[in-house]
């Protein structure tokens, strides 16, 4: 006799990341966490690192500490964040991957299948 497989498939959801999201909150943890960037501690020991990869996705050809430090020259010289966003996303808009040019990021599928046998 054969077990029956139940068969549960979860719905796939779509993930977009907005680049504008992602610098406002880049935007803050420079200013909190800027100083240890400045103290010469390493861009991947800081809060900071997981926002500038999610960036460095976004774009082709770009290395985390060049990106890094073009985006904190731009904190640097801005009043205000939505002035950093502007001019982030202006400085960035060359090296944006062809599906990312809309500021949007890859869909990521999770859909998955479990066979529970009872």
């Amino acid at each position: 006799m054969m077990e029956a497989k139940k068969k549960y498939e979860k719905p796939a959801f779509r993930l977009v990341t907005d680049l504008g999201s992602i610098l406002e909150c880049l935007y803050e943890v420079y200013g909190t966490d800027g100083t240890m960037l400045i103290a010469g501690n390493k861009l991947s020991d800081t809060v900071i690192y997981p926002f500038i990869r999610m960036i460095k996705k976004k774009c082709k050809a770009v290395d985390a500490e060049k990106l890094n430090l073009m985006l904190w020259k731009i904190y640097m010289v801005s009043s205000r964040k939505e002035e950093f966003v502007t001019a982030a996303k202006k400085e960035l808009q060359p090296y944006l991957t062809k599906k990312d040019e809309k500021q949007i990021d890859t869909i990521y599928d999770t859909t998955y299948t479990i066979d529970r046998r009872h």
